[in-house]
């Protein structure tokens, strides 16, 4: 080996060397990156003569090995060495288990650990210093990871590291050219289905239109502390916007902003966030901290102090991601925050720990309602979710199924209706939740009073193919409008009861509140009468418990067959949505789903459950504007337009809307039906009577008289009279004197006497103009109705050739 020195720095003539003799290294051979960790505080620590003793004998170690092994190696300062030897595994391993052990047994530090990041030389390198810079690169990685102390190159590594260098480049040209910007997803009120705030999210979109994902970006800037470039610029973005948005006279939309522990290292928060709002002349209710879960377990205190600052400021503070990590009521007492985000995550639980998952939600969300602190759950997708959370008294949440994250214009364009802004906020009364063990408290209700709360109710039994009826309440026997000899008879193998081509539908029910244990099932069945009469009837069923005798469910039920009926049976197709610029479905009927071809999933994914979606682009901004005009009084009734059907094309429909707040929040009930034929009729129309050289009538007789309907006048100029004046002077009689033959005939016998001649198909005539010259016309008449004393004809007057 050459005589390299081990204690002096000397990497330049290292590298030199290495690079002439690397023809000499076999693919067997590898650069090892050799890191003494804590270098620097054992020599502070323990003073230069102690630790350069220490460093001698490490020196020497590892000086031995390469000259074993004929290699090259040395020092190339703060605490790093370089060895170009063979790749032998078993070897390596020694070499660093005698410098760990070297360590360990110095007293320094309780041992200073050592890390080898390991390159092989496989020939795709020129450059010897281009196998050390993977070899450190590798021990750098390694030093991040738990018991990781030898660590070998690997490709993949190297590339995912220059992507990142790369992205963090693309990063800072990305905010001074516009391609940073934020989103807003909303926060709604579940009860009222209104927007109460937002949650503002970082966004990157390429000039080419591509995004680039914040699960990427974001964790890269967090791990080379450049996220406070992001979150600051965000801050600032979003007070800018909030600014401009107060100004145009709008309700105020408090916005939420993430906060990460890195800023509150970095900077003082609470001061940054009060100039913003000082420079855009912001309220303090505008802006919404969220800070993660795991920024309070790691930083407790420094976190904790900076929520006490904003929250003197009056700044409201959320805790994000909670349940994620580590939190304790005594933690959340003591930081005293305002609201609290819940994952939804708690949601996405498998069968075998439904029970234990609910449990768990329902203790969380207990503990939040003792400390009077709100909750709203984010990442909410489904129909199945809100109605959960909502009885377990949830009021706020965000999600998907809400909306998906908005641009600022897309947002603006929800927000443009204010009826659809619930300006109260987040809010929060203890003693407004009922507590469900309340009902078994025999001093609250009477046995009637809670009957009449429960409604119709009823537990079953299921074995095999028999569900029977093994207990019910008097408003259950009510419902029925059964005797009580035929309920007692038709309650046990109540299958049989049940239209037969719903019966499967029923198992289906059973085994659906089998499998979801929390939120049960709900459908809608029909059942006969003793008298033979078909009802529906909607049923909630849960499953209670199972023993020898068969699945025991408890099961709400409510007749619904008026609404059925209103639904799937009068003509037309029923939907009720909310009264906003995206007429958000709150009910499809069947009916609409069998016009549109789509069933309520196909419209939920595919149109976001809004009917706007489903209008054709032409229409759209007439329909918002119509809605708009009914609702200031303005009109009654809404224009055609065209809807989307599954086939791909559009059909025309019309509608009868009526505006009511019958089911909570003003909604609007629409009746619709299919006018594709009449518009099309009426467009054929309009193309006809603009390009038809010929004029065509409607003739109407009855015992009462004869009327004239033009409907397409083509012959305006030859006549020299419009489509109004010709049917007036048919209907007067005045155009007999026009015609050659019936000048001086009274209207009445010229009447009897022209539809005479009509009846026999054709006939022709000389029509006179007023400038003394006339027309040669030909009237062809067919016959199209003939009920006696009730007779229809199609005339058509033509220009004789």
């Amino acid at each position: 080996m050459r005589d390299l020195n081990f204690i002096q720095p000397s990497g330049m003539e290292f590298f030199r060397l290495a690079q002439e003799e690397l023809s000499r290294f076999s693919e067997n051979w590898c650069v090892i990156d050799v890191y003494m960790e804590q270098f620097r505080l054992i020599i502070d620590w323990y003073g230069m003569e102690k630790s350069q003793a220490l460093f001698e004998q490490f020196s020497s170690i590892l000086a031995q090995n390469v000259k074993e092994k004929n290699g090259l190696g040395c020092y190339l300062g703060m605490g790093h060495f370089c060895l170009v030897i063979p790749y032998d595994r078993p070897f390596i391993e020694a070499l660093h288990d005698n410098l760990q052990k070297l360590t360990s047994s110095s007293g320094f530090l309780n041992g200073s650990t050592t890390f080898f990041g390991i390159a092989p030389i496989d020939g795709s390198c020129e450059q010897i210093l281009e196998y050390f810079n993977h070899a450190s690169l590798t021990g750098e990685k390694d030093r991040r990871l738990p018991g990781s102390t030898i660590g070998l190159y690997d490709t993949a590594l190297h590339q995912k590291s220059i992507e990142e260098y790369n992205l963090l480049h693309d990063f800072q040209k990305a905010l001074e050219t516009g391609e940073i910007c934020f989103w807003l997803q909303p926060q709604y009120r579940v009860s009222n289905r209104k927007i109460v705030g937002a949650e503002a999210l970082a966004r990157w979109q390429k000039p080419d239109g591509a995004f680039i994902s914040p699960a990427l970006f974001v964790p890269i800037l967090e791990k080379h502390g450049l996220v406070t470039k992001l979150d600051t610029f965000i801050w600032e973005s979003v007070c800018k916007w909030l600014s401009g948005w107060l100004k145009r006279g709008r309700p105020l939309i408090p916005i939420s902003v993430n906060l990460s522990r890195i800023d509150i290292i970095s900077m003082d928060v609470p001061e940054f966030f009060d100039s913003l709002l000082k420079k855009y002349d912001l309220p303090i209710q505008s802006i919404k901290v969220e800070i993660t879960e795991s920024a309070y377990v790691d930083n407790y205190y420094s976190v904790g102090e900076t929520v006490a600052k904003l929250r003197e400021r009056g700044f409201m503070v959320l805790m994000d991601d909670f349940g994620s990590g580590y939190s304790s009521l005594n933690m959340l007492h003591s930081l005293n925050l305002d609201l609290i985000k819940l994952d939804a995550q708690f949601l996405h639980i498998d069968d075998e720990s439904e029970k234990k998952g609910v449990s768990i939600l329902e203790s969380v969300i207990n503990m939040t309602r003792n400390l009077s602190v709100p909750i709203i759950v984010e990442g909410v997708e489904t129909d199945d979710q809100v109605r959960f959370l909502s009885d377990l008294g949830c009021r706020y949440a965000q999600g998907f199924f809400f909306s998906r994250p908005l641009s600022v214009e897309q947002f603006e364009k929800l927000l443009k209706d204010d009826t659809g802004i619930d300006t109260n906020g987040f809010v929060f009364k203890a003693n407004q939740q009922i507590q469900t063990h309340e009902f078994l408290d025999e001093s609250v209700y009477s046995e009637v009073m809670l009957n009449n709360i429960l409604g119709p109710v009823a537990f079953y039994n299921w074995s095999g193919d028999d569900v029977d009826i093994i207990r019910y309440n008097e408003q259950f026997f009510e419902m029925t409008g059964i005797e009580l000899d035929d309920f007692n008879r038709l309650r046990y193998h109540m299958q049989d009861t049940i239209y037969p081509k719903d019966r499967n539908k029923l198992y289906e029910l059973l085994e659906g509140a089998v499998k979801h244990h929390a939120i049960g099932s709900r459908g809608v069945l029909r059942v006969y009468r003793p008298n033979g009469m078909l009802v529906w009837i909607s049923l909630k069923i849960f499953f209670l418990n199972e023993n020898a005798q068969g699945k025991k469910f408890y099961a709400s039920a409510q007749d619904v067959t008026e609404l059925q009926f209103v639904s799937s049976k009068l003509p037309g197709a029923y939907y009720r949505c909310a009264v906003d610029d995206d007429f958000s479905f709150q009910y499809i009927s069947q009916n609409f789903q069998e016009l549109t071809g789509y069933n309520e999933e196909d419209i939920r994914v595919l149109f976001d459950n809004k009917l706007i979606r489903m209008v054709h682009p032409d229409d759209t901004d007439r329909l918002i504007n119509e809605a708009h005009e009914v609702l200031q009084g303005e009109r009654n009734d809404f224009r055609p337009y065209r809807l989307r059907r599954k086939q791909g094309d559009y059909i025309y429909v019309a509608e009868q809307s009526h505006l009511t707040d019958h089911y909570g929040s003003p909604c609007w009930q629409s009746m619709t039906i299919d006018v594709t034929d009449v518009m099309q009729m009426r467009n054929q129309m309009r193309i006809l009577s603009k390009y038809l050289r010929d004029t065509v009538l409607f003739l109407h007789r009855t015992p009462a008289g004869l009327q004239y309907e033009v409907v397409i006048h083509g012959l305006g100029e030859e006549l020299d009279m419009n489509a109004k004046e010709l049917e007036l002077a048919l209907n007067s009689g005045s155009l007999c004197k026009k015609i050659q033959g019936y000048k001086n005939m009274p209207h009445r016998e010229y009447t009897e006497l022209f539809v005479s001649e009509l009846e026999a198909g054709q006939k022709e005539i000389i029509f006179n103009l007023d400038d003394g010259s006339h027309t040669h016309l030909v009237v062809k008449t067919d016959k199209v109705k003939d009920s006696g004393n009730d007779v229809e004809y199609i005339m058509t007057l033509l220009l004789k050739e």
